[in-house]
């Protein structure tokens, strides 16, 4: 099963993934796993805070925001250190 999400998730051909060492396969596999698990985390703690409701759903909510900004957060938030 990892072979063809691997395909899938990265859009190689058949042919151009097993040309791939398999090293470089293996690591790119072992990070499409964190990155599909993290975003599936992601998703559980948004249906179970919207459930809760509360502090927590709006800490979450700040929090994905803050993410979504990506380095463009992180500048401003030296800037705001560096004043």
């Amino acid at each position: 099963m990892m072979f063809p999400e691997f395909i899938s998730y990265y859009g190689y051909t058949a042919e151009q993934a097993l040309q791939e060492y398999a090293k470089r396969f293996f690591s790119l596999l072992n990070s499409m796993f964190r990155l599909q698990a993290k975003a599936q985390l992601t998703e559980l703690a948004i249906i179970s805070n919207a459930h809760n409701g509360g502090k927590e759903a709006q800490s979450l909510a700040k929090k994905l925001t803050d993410q979504s900004l990506g380095n463009q957060k992180i500048l401003e938030e030296v800037r705001n250190i560096k004043r």
